[in-house]
């Protein structure tokens, strides 16, 4: 069943501009979003905010000394004492944990055989995991967004390896075709022109001599594959989704760049608008 949220959506744009820009608060937009969507609803929009949860785990386990960040599900108590709250949290993680640390294995439990990839680093492993874990849960816009996601970081980390002339294999996540043809094509754009649609684009952005200027086309870049997965969608939750990835990319730019913030925020408006436009036809 698809419910749509014609005044949630609508008002969308008015919550972000309430916020004073210097202090937006993304976690408020997203309880105000947790308040007014069916909580099956909710739960995808939870599957969207797990890399923070990813970040605060990986931080804790691997004792990176990184702040906590609270746009997660799981609160920072979780992941002070792992050890007693691991069964808390999400299977994948509890997969990775006793793979690591080796505490509460059973020797009769069968892990994830991804685990077993001694050519993989612990990172690659967990985000094996955690994709597998994202993909079979997620609806299909939650699907066709960690899709993009994974294939994009494995590009965009063979790009690197490339030009750094280090070996990528056991860097890539996934066992697809995509991630041999990275592995061992030699070809400018690893022979994935008619797989990859937005190879030739992801290459272009990547030769700017800028980094800021880089960071800045690759965000504006995610932000149009996020609306494109939403595009026939009006106001439903995968249009607010879609939202909340852009207001969060918006939020990130506010701080980096003030200038950068403000440019990304007016396009959402004008795409908002737009889209009314068409849905109202």
């Amino acid at each position: 069943m698809t419910r749509n949220y014609y005044y949630l959506v609508a008002g969308l744009p008015d919550l972000f501009l309430d916020q004073d820009k210097k202090d937006f608060s993304y976690l408020r937009l997203k309880e105000e979003v947790m308040e007014n969507v069916h909580p099956a609803d909710y739960e995808q929009v939870e599957l969207l905010h797990l890399p923070y949860d990813n970040e605060n785990f990986l931080n804790s386990l691997f004792k990176r000394n990184l702040s906590f960040t609270p746009l997660g599900k799981y609160p920072k108590e979780l992941f002070d004492e792992l050890d007693e709250s691991i069964t808390l949290l999400p299977a994948y993680m509890q997969e990775f944990y006793k793979d690591y640390t080796g505490k509460g294995k059973d020797d009769e439990e069968e892990l994830p055989a991804s685990l077993d990839e001694p050519n993989l680093n612990p990172e690659v492993k967990f985000n094996n995991l955690f994709y597998s874990y994202v993909l079979k849960r997620g609806n299909k816009f939650i699907a066709d967004w960690y899709s993009f996601l994974r294939d994009y970081q494995n590009i965009l980390s063979a790009l690197s390896a490339r030009k750094l002339g280090v070996d990528i294999a056991g860097q890539l996540v996934g066992d697809s075709p995509m991630v041999e043809a990275l592995t061992r094509s030699q070809a400018p754009d690893f022979g994935l022109k008619r797989e990859v649609e937005y190879i030739d684009k992801l290459l272009q952005i990547t030769e700017a001599s800028s980094l800021l200027e880089r960071e800045k086309h690759l965000d504006v870049f995610k932000w149009d594959i996020a609306d494109d997965l939403a595009a026939w969608d009006y106001f439903n939750i995968n249009k607010v989704m879609s939202f909340l990835i852009k207001a969060n990319i918006i939020n990130r730019w506010s701080k980096l760049d003030p200038a950068v913030g403000e440019q990304l925020f007016q396009k959402l408006v004008t795409d908002l608008q737009s889209s009314y436009q068409v849905s109202n036809k």
